[in-house]
This record gives C-alpha cells, sequence and structure tokens, in this order.
C-alpha cells in the first residue's frame, strides 16, 4: 500500500506552511530590524555626542572649579541688586593656602593650579604623583623656587631652581590682553614641554590696576589618553577639533601633536592618518558651509569605503570663550552587526521553533496517519477475505469513533449478528484468500465440517424462538471452545454451521474432531430459567485438495455425508 499518498496531501502543505510562516517572520523582521537599526543608530550615536561633550566638559569645568575657589566669582547682592567682589590678598602665604585647596578638588585633573602676580611674583601648587610641589617667586626679578613639600607651609627641601617668569609666557599676555578669563592656544609647557592651554582669569584692584593672573593647566595628552579609554564601536571614531581643523584630541591611536626639536607640532585633521577621520571632518566642515551651526547634536550619514558612516557633531563651548567641535563617526554595521546578530539568534531561535514545530506536528502527523493506515489496512483485508486483526485503536476524538464504527461495520459484514460466528459470506473469502496466499513450499490443507443440527426446532415450538436463540449462541460458544486457534466457526443458515479446520485432512483425525464436537453440542444447555435442553448434530466433512479444489464441491460432499450421517443416525 502507498502509505505516503495521504501523507503527502498532510504533510507537503503543513511543511511548506510552517517554512512560508518562518520567511515572513524571517522577512518582516529583518525590514523591522533595519528600520529599528537606523533610529537605533540615529539615537544612540546623538547621545554618544552628548556623552563624549559631557565627558569633555566636566574636565574643563574642573579648571574652572579650581579657579573660582582661588578668585571666586563677584557676589550678587539681592538687597540693592549690585554685585562686588570678594576680597583678595596676593600675601604667598594666603596664596598657598588656597591653592592648596584648590588643587585638591579635581587632583587627576587639575593637578596644577598657581598665580602670577603682575610684580613677578609667583606662586604655585602641583600635584605630581610623586610628590607635591611649591613653585615660588618673590616679586622682582627674583629665581623660582620649586620645593617638595608635604603641607602648606611645611617645605621638605628644595627641588630645583630656574628663571621662569610667568608675565612673559603666552597664557598670560594672552589674559591681560583680553582683560577676562579666557583659554589660552595650545602651546609647549615650559616644564614638562607637553602640548598644553591653559584657563587663566585676571584679577584687579578696584582701580583696575592689574594684581594678576590665577591660571590652571590642562594637557592635551591628558584629554587624549581619555578619548582612548572611550569605547565608541568597533570600527568608530570619536574626536574634538578647534574651528581651525586643529586636533584637540582622538579615540585613534594617532597622536593630535608632536614635538619636533623643542618645537609643538600640531595635527590637523585633514592631516590625519585615520581615513575616516579626515573623511567625517570633511563631512562636518561641509555641514557648516551649508549654513548648519551646530548648536545642538546633529546626525547624517555619507558613503564610504567602510559601507554607510554615520556622523554626530556639535559645539563645545565654554563661558571662557573655548568652542570647540566634537564628532562621532561610526559605520551603521557596526551598529547593525549588533541588532543583526540579536536578529540571527532569533531567528536561530525561530527555526529551532518551526524544527521542533515540524518534528511535533509530522509526530501527530504520524500518530494521526497510524490509525488511519491501521483503517485503511482493515478494509483491505476485508476486499480480500483476510481475517481481520484488532484494530486496537483506543481513541476519543473522530478517528476512534471511526474505528468503532468500522469494527461494528466488520463484525456486521463479516459476522452473524445473533452468535458471533463467521457468516457465510465471510468464510468463504477467508478460505479463499488462504488459498490465494498458499504456495508450492507451503501449500494449503484443511477440512470443512458440515453441521446440522437435530431436535433443535422442538426448542423453538416448546420454548419460543428466545430460547432457540439462546441455544444457538450457546452452541457457537461450545464450538469455539472445541476449536483451536487457527479454526472457524461460520453459521450458514438457521440451524446449520460449517467449521474450518487448518491443516487438518487425516480422516481419522476429522473422525476424531467431529465426535468431539457431537459430544460438546448435545450436553444439556439451559435455553430458559431452570429449562434444560438438548440438541444433537448431524456432521458431515470434506478435505481439501483431496474431496475438491473449490468451496461448492467441497460443500456439496460435506452436505452428502451430514445426509449419509443423519440417515444413518435414524435408522439406527
Amino acid at each position: 500500500m502507498p502509505h505516503s499518498t495521504l501523507q503527502r496531501v498532510l504533510v507537503v502543505p503543513f511543511v511548506l506552511l510552517v517554512l512560508a510562516l518562518a520567511g515572513v517572520i524571517y522577512w518582516a523582521s529583518h525590514r523591522s530590524s533595519e528600520s529599528a537599526g537606523h533610529e537605533f543608530s540615529q539615537k544612540v550615536l546623538l547621545n554618544m555626542v552628548e556623552r563624549v561633550n559631557d565627558a569633555t566638559d566636566r574636565h574643563l569645568l574642573g579648571a574652572r572649579v579650581a579657579v573660582d575657589a582661588v578668585v571666586p566669582n563677584p557676589v550678587y547682592s539681592p538687597a540693592d541688586g549690585t554685585t562686588s567682589m570678594l576680597p583678595f590678598s596676593d600675601d604667598l602665604a594666603a596664596l598657598e593656602q588656597r591653592i592648596w585647596i584648590a588643587t585638591g578638588f579635581f587632583p587627576m585633573v587639575n593637578n596644577y593650579v598657581y598665580f602670577a602676580g603682575a610684580d613677578g611674583r609667583f606662586v604655585g601648587i602641583n600635584r605630581r604623583p610623586d610628590r607635591i610641589e611649591l613653585r615660588l617667586r618673590e616679586p622682582g626679578d627674583s629665581p623660582r623656587h620649586i620645593y617638595s613639600v608635604a603641607a602648606p607651609g611645611k617645605r621638605l627641601s628644595v627641588v630645583r631652581t630656574d628663571n621662569y617668569d610667568a608675565r612673559s609666557r603666552p597664557w598670560y599676555k594672552s589674559t591681560v590682553e583680553k582683560g577676562r578669563e579666557s583659554w589660552s592656544a595650545v602651546y609647549t609647557d615650559f616644564t614638562t614641554l607637553e602640548p598644553t592651554f591653559t584657563l587663566s582669569k585676571p584679577i584687579y584692584r578696584a582701580d583696575k590696576q592689574l594684581v594678576g593672573v590665577v591660571s590652571t593647566d590642562l594637557s592635551l595628552t591628558q584629554l587624549t589618553d581619555f578619548f582612548k579609554s572611550l569605547s565608541v564601536s568597533r570600527n568608530g571614531i570619536a574626536f574634538i577639533v578647534e574651528r581651525s581643523g586643529a586636533v584637540i584630541a582622538t579615540s585613534t591611536n594617532e597622536l593630535p601633536y608632536r614635538v619636533d626639536r623643542n618645537s609643538l607640532v600640531r595635527l590637523f585633521a585633514p592631516q590625519s592618518e585615520s581615513k575616516l577621520l579626515r573623511q567625517a571632518y570633511e563631512q562636518v566642515v561641509a555641514w557648516q558651509k551649508g549654513g548648519e551651526k551646530l548648536e545642538h547634536p546633529v546626525s547624517r550619514e555619507f558613503e564610504s569605503d567602510l559601507g554607510t558612516v554615520q556622523i554626530g557633531a556639535t559645539l563645545l563651548r565654554d563661558p571662557a570663550g573655548l568652542e570647540w567641535i566634537t564628532i562621532v563617526a561610526v559605520p551603521r554595521a557596526d551598529f547593525i552587526g549588533n541588532v543583526s546578530s540579536v536578529l540571527y539568534q532569533s531567528l536561530a531561535i525561530g527555526m529551532l521553533a518551526v524544527f521542533l514545530v515540524l518534528v511535533v506536528g509530522f509526530g501527530l502527523l504520524q500518530w494521526v496517519l497510524r490509525d488511519i493506515r491501521k483503517l485503511t489496512r482493515a478494509a483491505e483485508s476485508i476486499g480480500l477475505g483476510k481475517p481481520l486483526e484488532p484494530l486496537e485503536i483506543n481513541r476519543r476524538d473522530e478517528i476512534g469513533k471511526l474505528a468503532k464504527s468500522f469494527e461494528e461495520m466488520e463484525r456486521n459484514l463479516r459476522t452473524d449478528k445473533l452468535t458471533g460466528a463467521l457468516n457465510r459470506e465471510s468464510l468463504i473469502a477467508q478460505i479463499e484468500f488462504r488459498r490465494r496466499t498458499s504456495s508450492e513450499m507451503l501449500p494449503l490443507k484443511f477440512s470443512l465440517l458440515f453441521i446440522d443440527l437435530d431436535l433443535f426446532k422442538e426448542i423453538n415450538d416448546q420454548h419460543g424462538h428466545d430460547a432457540g436463540d439462546r441455544a444457538l449462541i450457546e452452541i457457537v460458544r461450545r464450538l469455539k471452545g472445541a476449536l483451536r486457534a487457527d479454526d472457524e466457526v461460520a453459521r450458514f443458515g438457521g440451524d446449520e454451521f460449517v467449521v474450518y479446520l487448518h491443516n487438518l485432512e487425516a480422516p481419522e483425525d476429522i473422525e476424531g474432531v467431529c465426535d468431539k464436537i457431537a459430544n460438546v453440542i448435545q450436553a444439556p444447555m439451559e435455553v430458559r430459567r431452570d429449562v434444560l435442553a438438548r440438541v444433537e448434530a448431524s456432521i458431515g466433512w470434506a478435505r481439501y485438495p483431496g474431496d475438491g479444489y473449490d468451496m461448492d464441491t467441497l460443500l456439496r460432499v460435506a452436505d452428502a455425508r451430514m445426509f449419509d450421517r443423519k440417515k444413518s443416525r435414524k435408522r439406527a
């Protein structure tokens, strides 16, 4: 039987439907991930620009706090609506105390705060990793002394002496010229030779005479180290440039400066080794030429050899006049890569779920088809006359009901409704099936017994047809109990039965079975309550193939012998 026909009808559409559903889900997820990835990358990029700006501003804020700690801003009086300067003393000992406090606010960033007087005096505290230095110069043209100190006023030793005069330094001149708090341009530090920019605040007396300048330094090295610690993305970069294009700090491995023979050489963005940095800077410059002021974070994208690159940029302004541009550039693949990895993980889980659905669905279909195949084989068996094996379908659904209906139908078609014995057509069909399936190696041999009941009419006449029915049921029960598993009992008429004896052809064996059956049948039986009756049996037999090769011949022979025996019994 081609079992695959119904299986294909049920399984193939089911599999195609599940796969199509998985494909639609993947397509929809991919489209959604692209759209969500674009929006997500935009938000993340702008958030990243703001975070870089905020972190850089915190470095600059530390410098403002340190300077304001030495020279506080004017205090506003709500009583009269005026502002007034707090008293300031240029006494070196008092300044040492105030500067010591100022350097303690952000020692990792603003570790050097100092005061340079208009009369040449100088006092500064530098919190180095290995010691704390006091840098002190008396008014006039005296040399500057650098001490190792433990606390304000507690000097441990002289480290060195130099001829440093702050009044000649660019940051001092720039601040005096501007007459307000301001950032200097980047310059080479006198002591460390590192690129440095300085926040300076001038101090004036009431008569507008200059007292001096309070300053703190911020090294480009510090900002560069901070930017290198940023985790932008696998291929993304973050950097800060001045309006001129000079790089302040970058997350690449490239330094924003180099020192050539004690001369500071700045790195400009168009000269960077990083192609992405150059391209990102060119894009931002083009935005500005197009009228973009970068007052707020702006995000756009462009195509490069890295694919689509998203750029975020904004101005970084400081009250002291500093104006830089913060730029973050990230290839979209870095964003989509994370989203894609999540998508692929979800897809893998989805495919696993699809696989499980297919397995479970296929298992359910096999479970359903298994019982349907049983019913199909049973129907074929009925058509071929093959003995029907128990279906063993124990279900409560429609297939279970169908199996029960089928078994009932099979019983009605193949058995006598009253006695449960095979009917005439069913017995003949089974014998024909055995004949067709036999071979020369395994030839079929059997005998047929034709049984006619004597004295049965008296039971019907004396006790009623109900008693006769009970007698027939009991006789079939006795016959089945007297036969082997391979033998069969069939009811051919009202009180006529045929018995099939498998692989039995010796006359003496057949006669032995006939005697056994006759004895079993003639034993008294209860046909009504407390009413016993008995019948007798006239039995004739025929052998296959000894007495014939077809059922009609065998039945005629057995019927003739049965009548001969009946006559013999009557004469006796």
